[in-house]
């Protein structure tokens, strides 16, 4: 089984998760998408890679998906969006709700959520917290203080 599917398969893909997507792949086998280029999708069919994060990411390019990274010793952060490349290092996602196309370190992955075609999860990870804003808004901590 080859984790390299055919232009006409990761087209199909890409349409039924995202229906806008203009996804092509170029001469050199690299993939682009409006005007994001990312390089030619490896293969991963080695014996070594075997079962490994990247092989089994390969095979399902082109499905939606949630990835938890581990960030540091104990944080875990979401990210989610169609599979778009899955490289040696590190894996690219396409945000089809905001046309964001995300690359991740493949090495902090450690959970990997695949939807069925057409559903999504019921919130986006994607959308991060203002690192300026308070945990609790005052309104928030007075709603604590109240329940004491």
């Amino acid at each position: 089984m080859s984790s390299f599917k055919s232009e006409r398969e990761l087209n199909t893909r890409f349409c039924a998760n995202s229906p806008n997507a203009q996804y092509q792949i170029n001469e050199d086998g690299s993939s682009q998408m409006y005007d994001f280029t990312a390089p030619p999708q490896q293969s991963f069919n080695s014996p070594e890679m075997i079962g490994s994060m990247q092989r089994i990411l390969a095979q399902n390019v082109g499905e939606y998906v949630v990835i938890e990274f581990l960030i540091g010793t104990g944080q875990i952060m979401r990210k989610q969006g169609l599979l778009y490349n899955v490289a040696t290092s590190f894996v690219v996602l396409y945000d089809d709700a905001v046309t964001n196309f995300i690359v991740c370190d493949i090495f902090s992955v450690k959970f990997v959520y695949f939807y069925l075609p057409g559903e999504r999860p019921n919130h986006n990870f994607n959308i991060l917290r203002d690192s300026n804003v308070a945990p609790y808004s005052t309104s928030n901590s007075k709603m604590r203080n109240q329940r004491r």
